[in-house]
């Protein structure tokens, strides 16, 4: 019995091998990055999102107004507070936001994630989740 089981998970994972080394390529993205433009966290985002897919930054407030409609997935990106200087700053969320902005496959992040998802009632954001 034990020899059985021994053949079954080899043929099983020869199989899966096989597949997954035919299987066809991933889909190529375009990718918009909506973050806190000319930030060191934006720029890291926006090299590790070049190496793999076709990615474009604008910055986060720019957002309600970007023409989207070469993108595939739109990332939402920054921080909510600005700690560089003596005293905190609270950093205002992109304005203008809408369901219709945010129409295509969207991932939030971080701080300004979590604030456009309270703004327009989603349940993943600070006042839901």
């Amino acid at each position: 019995m034990r020899r059985e089981r021994l053949f079954g998970l080899l043929a099983t994972t020869a199989m899966l091998l096989t597949l997954a080394c035919s299987a066809e390529p991933a889909p190529h993205l375009r990718v918009v990055y909506a973050g806190d433009a000319g930030t060191p966290h934006a720029d890291a985002y926006h090299a590790m999102l070049a190496e793999h897919f076709d990615v474009r930054s604008i910055p986060r407030n720019d957002l309600a107004k970007a023409d989207l409609s070469d993108a595939d997935v739109l990332i939402v990106d920054g921080q909510t507070i600005d700690r560089s200087e003596e005293r905190i700053k609270t950093i205002p969320g992109a304005e203008g936001v809408t369901l219709e902005t945010l129409s295509m496959p969207t991932v939030l992040i971080g701080g300004q994630g979590a604030r456009i998802s309270d703004d327009l009632n989603l349940l993943l954001g600070w006042r839901y989740g």
